[in-house]
């Protein structure tokens, strides 16, 4: 067994063994028993998500399109659990409140099946209530990554990601609250690699405070907002660093913004977003992850739009040995309806490439866009809908999608009597780009997938999904008869399913 094996039973009898005043929840625990395959039309030398010939049952993220877990990071097919030793015991003095919570993530790789743990929120927190006024105190030992600015999963930001290659990032956080009304203040730190004055690389200590605040204007109204300023070391180019009487002084790599979301909802009270409800200090409330949503007897409606503005310092693309401010944007707009059993979800997304690029930070790494450049936003659109057969515990949807994928095209190079234009960098995340051909335009996606849960019990589920995803934007290399590798279009239409077995308890 290896060290990563070991250390998951000494946790587990650790917590097991913590006594009454104690309790040991097994949260968002899932096994996942999936049988799939990404693209049932070609095998792994042809398809553009490395589809094997056949279907297998190894768990993949690969057949995930781009509206899939839009509200939170796992895409479902984990095996994991969430394992959390909880304690909440009132104060020596009158209206004080202690808890306390280790937050484990338990995840199992299938194929190398080795346990993965890491700290997922543990905190320390103590409050006090003034006559209906509470404030608090939290502390995260470990990891602040859920204290985090934005409320939709995918364009939130300020994470423990922002600080560059930083391991554990921990943090505390002052917390007021009354009726209709909440604020926080907080800092975090980490450590990151920092161009020292006298011409080293050292590690040191790098530093965010983010604060907010919500307000609840009317019983169907409420307006939130929040903003952050990260001190995240230096910036690693070699043109700005300027030696002045033996030291080299380096400009400091910052970043900050902003965030505000305005709310309108009928029927159902507004909810928090899956992976934000540890940072609200609730470790037992993820146990709602796979619950059927809550229909009413009448209509029911969520309406929200959301913003957010970050800036960062870089090089500047224009002028190497100076530095520019580059600014990212994204927003998103939710309606949701629920009318009986039906249930229809309509997003619309909007991430420029400098907000999807943040935490890398940009292309080519720390230096801004040059003004040349021509660069065009992630913008995207789904509707889910739904229907749930009580009787049957069944619930069929259907997701439809479109989207024109973040781009940036650089200045076409004149001088070269071969050039047929710029190149176009296309990018569906920071860490999945295609370069296309000089003349190649940028073309929509279109993505589909028709849906089925079936509940056995309240720990049992079966699922299906079928597929299909219509992608023009996608390159391969492949070599020739000479071994040149040479850029090609891939296949544009990829047809998937999955069938699952899942448990969750």
């Amino acid at each position: 067994m290896g060290h990563s094996g070991r250390g998951l039973l000494v946790c587990c009898a650790v917590l097991l063994c913590a006594g009454p005043a104690v309790a040991l929840e097994a949260m968002d625990t899932r096994l996942s028993f999936s049988f799939a395959d990404d693209d049932v039309l070609r095998g792994p030398d042809k398809s553009p998500t490395g589809s094997p010939s056949i279907p297998n049952f190894s768990p993949s993220g690969n057949n995930r399109l781009f509206f899939d877990d839009y509200e939170r990071r796992d895409n479902g097919f984990e095996n994991l659990s969430y394992l959390v030793m909880y304690a909440n015991k009132p104060g020596f003095f009158a209206g004080v409140d202690t808890e306390a919570g280790m937050v484990v993530r338990a995840q199992v790789t299938a194929r190398t099946k080795e346990f993965s743990l890491t700290d997922d929120g543990s905190y320390v927190r103590f409050s006090k209530n003034f006559n209906g006024h509470r404030v608090g105190v939290t502390a995260f030992p470990v990891s602040a990554d859920r204290f985090r600015l934005g409320y939709s999963y995918d364009i939130s930001w300020g994470g423990a990601r922002i600080f560059r290659n930083a391991q554990a990032v921990p943090g505390l956080r002052l917390e007021y609250e009354s009726k209709g009304i909440s604020a926080y203040l907080g800092a975090k730190t980490g450590f990151a690699q920092v161009d020292m004055q006298d011409g080293t690389k050292e590690m040191d200590t790098v530093w965010g405070i983010l604060g907010g605040a919500a307000l609840d204007l009317h019983d169907n109204w409420r307006i939130e907002a929040g903003g952050g300023l990260f001190d995240r070391g230096t910036i690693d180019k070699r043109e700005l660093r300027i030696v002045e009487n033996g030291k080299y002084n380096t400009p400091k790599w910052y970043g900050y913004g902003g965030t505000m979301q305005l709310t309108y909802h009928i029927g159902d009270p507004i909810g928090t977003p899956i992976d934000f409800r540890l940072y609200r200090n609730d470790p037992l409330a993820v146990q709602q992850f796979y619950a059927i949503p809550h229909y009413g007897p009448g209509l029911s409606l969520t309406a929200k739009s959301e913003i957010s503005f970050v800036f960062q310092r870089l090089q500047d693309g224009d002028a190497a040995s100076s530095t520019s401010t580059q600014m990212g944007i994204a927003g998103d707009i939710t309606v949701i309806l629920k009318w009986r059993k039906w249930r229809m979800q309509n997003y619309v997304v909007y991430r420029d490439l400098a907000f999807m690029l943040y935490n890398v930070p940009s292309y080519p790494s720390f230096v801004d866009f040059s003004s040349g450049s021509q660069v065009h936003a992630d913008l995207l659109a789904f509707t889910n809908i739904d229907y749930y057969i009580e009787s049957w515990h069944l619930l069929p949807g259907i997701i439809l999608g479109l989207r024109r994928p973040a781009s940036i095209t650089g200045v076409a190079d004149a001088t070269s009597a071969q050039s047929l234009g710029a190149q176009t960098f296309v990018f569906r995340s920071e860490a999945d780009p295609d370069v296309l051909d000089p003349g190649d335009k940028v073309k929509l996606i279109f993505s589909a997938k028709a849906t089925l849960r079936w509940d056995l019990s309240s720990i049992v589920s079966l699922l299906g999904e079928l597929q299909y995803s219509f992608d023009p934007n996608r390159r391969t290399f492949a070599q020739d008869e000479n071994g040149i590798s040479t850029r090609t279009a891939s296949a544009s239409s990829i047809l998937g399913f999955m069938a699952m077995m899942r448990a969750r308890f």
